[in-house]
């Protein structure tokens, strides 16, 4: 199973860790906005380009908005926090 993660606030480690359990079992990805692009999850994270590029962050592989809306059809299920 596909499983996106999206993620907005950096401080709740809630997310990051339900993420790394799920991603020995499935194909997980991490996705993150607004203040969360500052975050260092230790998984594979894409970043929305925009957050990133406004808060200075290179860390991330970046994705534009209309790549974050084509992912949101080609997973079997998105969390968002």
């Amino acid at each position: 199973m596909k499983i996106l993660h999206i993620i907005r606030n950096p401080n709740d480690t809630t997310p990051f860790e339900i993420a790394k359990s799920q991603d020995s079992r499935h194909d997980v990805a991490v996705l993150l906005l607004h203040d969360a692009v500052y975050a260092k999850p230790g998984l594979p994270t894409l970043a929305a380009s925009d957050d990133a590029q406004a808060r200075g962050v290179t860390a991330h592989e970046c994705v534009d908005y209309d790549r974050i809306v084509r992912m949101l059809f080609e997973y079997d299920r998105v969390v968002s926090w």
